[in-house]
């Protein structure tokens, strides 16, 4: 079965997560869902778990770099950061090669296990800047 969250439970953090393939329409359910979270609360940090994701289609790479394009403004303005989970040496070779070539626009880390995520998280959030809420 395949899933996504967005936890802000842990507010400033947030912590987004996919388990399984994601099919078009629960992609883009998400990023409404992740859209409206960001424009309607405060300065936050991102954790991306993709650790379990399974196969990512054409569709979710076309659609998440035109989200990343059409809200890059917002994010820079709001994300004190962003660290991305993957479980796959390779993934995250992948992924900080992209990263590298694009640029993101906010700090960003690459890291193996959740725990490593937020302990990098709760350090940007700790960073002294100040983070309103709502």
């Amino acid at each position: 079965m395949s899933t996504w969250t967005i936890d802000t439970s842990q507010w400033p953090i947030v912590v987004h997560a996919v388990e399984g393939s994601l099919s078009d329409r629960q992609l883009d359910d998400y990023l409404r869902e992740a859209t409206v979270l960001m424009q309607h609360e405060g300065s936050y940090v991102a954790v991306m778990d993709a650790s379990r994701i399974g196969s990512v289609s054409a569709y979710m790479r076309a659609r998440i770099t035109e989200w990343q394009r059409q809200h890059r403004v917002i994010v820079n303005q709001r994300c004190l950061g962003v660290v991305y989970v993957l479980a796959s040496p390779l993934l995250r070779f992948v992924t900080m090669t992209i990263l590298l070539v694009t640029g993101l626009g906010v700090p960003y880390v690459v890291c193996s296990t959740r725990d490593e995520a937020l302990a990098w998280a709760r350090g940007r959030a700790g960073d002294g800047v100040p983070i309103p809420h709502g």
